[in-house]
């Protein structure tokens, strides 16, 4: 196993770990496990402090088929081998991922401290994505398909009991069939600031298991349009990642397709968590209604969607 870095400023509420928590599987001995924020899956994430120095993170998949930890795994030794700015895998169990951790300060910290050299590493992340050949990713690239399922997954959850107006349905359609013509590379999927840390000289990007040959813009519309990016990062770095990532002409009207796809998708996925109690995914519906309400306007989308979307912004569910 690679050694195991040394990681200061712990968490000082450390809890213990359940009783089926899986590190001895490792072959360590843990001293404490403090649990991390978790995401959208049932995973949860646990920084341990290990005997002998150091600290790991635990990715835990409790109830989940082992098949979804081999993909992952898989994935991690994919972007290994890519050189890609992620945490290295140290080893798997079949329920569990035992993860690099890259430690705790945050992209939010480092643009407090020094934005110019924080913005051009966040670009030079973006570009280690952007620049892989697109031969042997892990997950297969974005279709008309999921693009349109996770619209209707919008759909469905922003008109529970009635179906939605006809124009609102034809623009999501076209919306999904027209960011397939955009020239693809390979996303990260969730490049937002939380799933962003500063390791080092680097900016390394986490819950990567996602990542997929995709429209060129769609990394940097998360990056800009969700969790604080709107308020913390300058909205003209569009425009230097157009230059630095060579995209190609037109990616204006694109990045609006990629902002206006993105935040339905996520605002499809927010609604259904707070429908399933998970009601702090609540905080986030009006920032990411209102950046999709601008792109929406852009596009000249229906007037109902349009409508929606402001009433998402002005009473967001809580």
């Amino acid at each position: 196993m690679a050694r195991i870095p040394s990681v200061e400023n712990l968490p000082s509420n450390p809890r213990a770990a359940p009783a089926s928590f899986p590190l001895a599987g490792f072959g360590l001995r843990a001293l404490q496990a403090f649990p991390l924020a978790g995401d959208a899956s049932s995973r949860r994430f646990f920084r341990v402090k290990v005997r002998g120095g150091g600290s790991v993170i635990v990715m835990w998949y409790p109830g989940e088929a082992a098949v979804t930890v081999r993909h992952h795994a898989r994935v991690f030794r994919w972007a290994q081998s890519r050189r890609l700015p992620v945490p290295r895998l140290l080893a798997e169990l079949e329920e569990a991922l035992l993860v690099e951790d890259v430690g705790v300060r945050t992209v939010r910290q480092a643009l407090e401290e020094n934005p110019t050299a924080t913005l051009a590493n966040l670009l030079a992340t973006l570009s280690s994505f952007q620049r892989q050949p697109p031969q042997g990713v892990p997950n297969p690239p974005f279709d008309s398909l999921l693009f349109w399922r996770e619209l209707e997954q919008f759909l469905a959850m922003a008109y529970p009991n009635q179906p939605p107006p006809a124009s609102v349905y034809r623009f999501c359609a076209g919306l999904a069939h027209a960011l397939t013509a955009h020239p693809f590379r390979l996303c990260h999927r969730d490049f937002h600031l939380d799933n962003l840390l500063v390791s080092g000289a680097q900016i390394k990007a986490v819950d990567f298991q996602d990542m997929r040959l995709g429209p060129d813009t769609y990394d940097l519309a998360s990056l800009l349009r969700e969790r604080g990016g709107p308020a913390l990062l300058p909205q003209d770095l569009v425009h230097q990642a157009a230059q630095v990532l060579q995209w190609a002409p037109g990616w204006q009207d694109r990045y609006w397709q990629c902002a206006a796809q993105r935040g339905m998708k996520a605002l499809g996925t927010f609604l259904k968590l707070i429908r399933q109690g998970r009601r702090s995914y609540g905080a986030f519906v009006d920032e990411v209604a209102g950046q999709t309400l601008a792109a929406l306007e852009v596009l000249r989308a229906p007037r109902p969607l349009r409508e929606l979307l402001a009433g998402l912004q002005e009473r967001p569910p809580v």
